[in-house]
């Protein structure tokens, strides 16, 4: 079988039309969702830029990857999926946003993660295409009008450039198994579309979400921290503000040159090509009175949008399985008949994309944070996070700051913390055994004493001298072993 990989940058699902909101203009990923699964209950690893691909291409968490923070690469003893579909016999192209080298924004234009470099073209290889002086456009251009004087069309834009490079091997791949990924930077900022795309929304199209700037009642303090910084704004006017009209209009230029993508895999590969599509993360987009991604564990940002299309798999349908950027690389493996080794920390998904009501895959998924960029003390500090979800109930260890717990069934915004609620201690404290054990399974280097000590629950104590040894899983066979102390 083979494997094209869809990916986008910022896109919660709300934006995508097949998660219940028509109005964003998505027909091409919605037309995606009514040919395979539609899962409701995916999660990133980290809602942040490298840590959640660095999961996604290496099938483990952030902190075990290495690529923990933006501007920080995966070390350099960990296997990404080009070299790992490579040695397995696979062709491995990669066209778009990596992001994972380790380096500014829009990368260093050398060809990573094991791929091939033919159709490598991340933001600095864009930024060399156009020129300097478009390029510096590019980044600044806040209205119609300015794309239009800057030449911008759809034939100079980076998202119809990477789409066309992945037709480009599509057409040329022929009979051998393959991996592309085509990774598009929109809709995250700057927001470049076609200027008719700008235009397109007025607001009006948006529904607001009953989260919209609604109070901050016992939630960490982080968060009235990053509130703070801007006024309060009425649903009508954050709706139809440029800004919003640009990242809506980018959201469904997107989709397009996705669409283009498509088409080709259905001329081409239709027959024997699964196509996964996903996104790093989402974006407040003022839930909570909150902006971006970062320290914040809400839906929003977290309950990533993945769709599935499997050939000959089941169509049109819904799954609430648990699903987590992690398992993303084990349920490729599997079904490229690769085996997948210890060392990766996910599981496959097969059984909930041949039968989307096969109830869980996984128990619980685990979101993470630490820090913004190695390079941003103006984005926030040192700040960690671990959050586990069964599904239904999501608890939220804030190391520095105030813990949550909530309901989604019940409160699905995310109104009401109930952290204290006798009723809520069973599911409470059962999360937490669940978050502590996974933290100790995959070896995370920030495991503590102090996440199993916390005001309200107390199942760890201080030591020095103690606990277990945890040596690293055995890896793919063609990976360097070592040689363990005792």
């Amino acid at each position: 079988m083979n494997f094209v990989f869809l990916m986008t940058d910022t896109q919660n699902q709300s934006m995508v039309g097949a998660y219940g909101n028509p109005r964003v203009d998505t027909p091409n990923l919605d037309r995606l969702a009514s040919e395979g699964v539609r899962f409701e209950r995916a999660y990133t690893a980290c809602p942040l830029c490298t840590p959640a691909r660095g999961a996604i291409f290496s099938g483990l968490h952030p902190q075990s990857n290495g690529a923990w923070m933006n501007n920080v690469a995966p070390a350099a003893n960990i296997a990404l999926m080009g070299e790992i579909f490579r040695r397995g016999g696979y062709r491995a192209a990669y066209t778009g946003k990596w992001h994972l080298d380790g380096s500014a924004y829009f990368g260093d234009g050398t060809p990573g993660g094991g791929f091939e470099g033919e159709w490598w073209y991340d933001g600095k290889r864009y930024a060399e295409d156009i020129g300097p002086e478009r390029f510096s456009a590019y980044r600044r251009c806040q209205t119609s009008d300015d794309l239009r004087a800057a030449g911008f069309g759809e034939e100079n834009l980076w998202a119809h450039r990477v789409a066309d490079r992945a037709r480009d091997f599509l057409e040329r791949v022929g009979d051998e198994p393959f991996v592309l990924v085509a990774s598009f930077d929109e809709p995250h900022g700057p927001y470049v579309a076609p200027p008719e795309y700008w235009e397109k929304f007025d607001g009006s199209e948006i529904p607001k979400r009953d989260n919209f700037f609604a109070p901050l009642r016992d939630k960490p303090r982080i968060h009235a921290v990053q509130r703070g910084e801007r006024a309060e704004m009425d649903w009508d006017g954050f709706a139809s503000s440029p800004f919003a009209r640009r990242w809506y209009g980018c959201n469904s230029y997107v989709d397009r040159e996705i669409g283009r993508v498509l088409d080709a895999v259905d001329r081409l590969h239709g027959d024997d090509t699964m196509v996964i599509y996903t996104t790093d993360h989402g974006d407040q987009f003022g839930s909570h009175g909150l902006m971006g991604k970062g320290p914040m564990m809400y839906e929003e940002t977290c309950n990533v949008p993945l769709l599935v299309r499997l050939p000959g798999g089941p169509r049109g349908a819904v799954s609430d399985a648990l699903a987590s950027h992690v398992d993303l690389l084990p349920t490729l493996l599997d079904y490229a008949g690769v085996d997948r080794p210890p060392v990766l920390q996910g599981t496959s998904m097969r059984p909930a994309l041949e039968d989307p009501a096969c109830g869980r895959v996984r128990e619980a998924a685990m979101v993470n944070f630490h820090r913004f960029a190695v390079n941003h003390d103006d984005w926030g500090e040192f700040f960690p996070v671990r959050c586990a979800t069964d599904g239904r109930y999501k608890l939220v260890l804030n190391l520095f700051d105030t813990d949550e717990l909530y309901d989604l069934t019940t409160d699905p915004y995310e109104l009401d913390n109930r952290l204290h609620d006798p009723s809520l201690r069973p599911q409470r404290d059962g999360l937490h055994d669940w978050l502590l054990a996974e933290m100790d399974r995959i070896r995370d280097p920030f495991r503590s004493y102090q996440w199993g000590a916390r005001e309200w629950r107390t199942v760890r104590e201080i030591f020095y001298h103690g606990g277990a040894r945890r040596n690293r899983p055995a890896g793919f066979p063609w990976q360097p072993t070592s040689v363990e102390a005792d």
